[in-house]
């Protein structure tokens, strides 16, 4: 079974927003952005991209499900969010992500 989906949705701004779901319960949302968001409950990178993914609430709305290990859950999720995004997202089509690609300048001295 395929883990997470993703899909398109504007947000309270109008502004077009990318977003993974977990299919499984708690069914956590994640928001793929450019950079961390300061304070957000996950910010989890994508390997290789200047792209992570923050926390983006449940399915149910904005909501944290009252569970005694959360925050280990949590990171644990998004961290396999960030593997599942690169793997079935970025890989199947590079093109459409080269421009958050991390150019690294072998010639650098630092």
């Amino acid at each position: 079974m395929i883990p997470y989906i993703t899909y398109r949705e504007k947000d309270d701004n109008g502004e077009m927003q990318y977003y993974i779901l977990q299919k499984a319960f708690p069914h956590m949302t994640g928001r793929l952005v450019t950079f961390p968001i300061e304070g957000a409950l996950a910010n989890e990178p994508i390997s290789g991209y200047n792209l992570w993914i923050t926390w983006g609430g449940c399915l149910r709305g904005n909501v944290i499900p009252d569970s005694r290990n959360f925050d280990k859950e949590i990171a644990n999720v998004f961290a396999q969010m960030s593997s599942w995004f690169y793997g079935e997202r970025i890989l199947v089509d590079e093109k459409k992500f080269k421009k958050f690609k991390i150019k690294t300048d072998v010639n650098s001295t630092n």
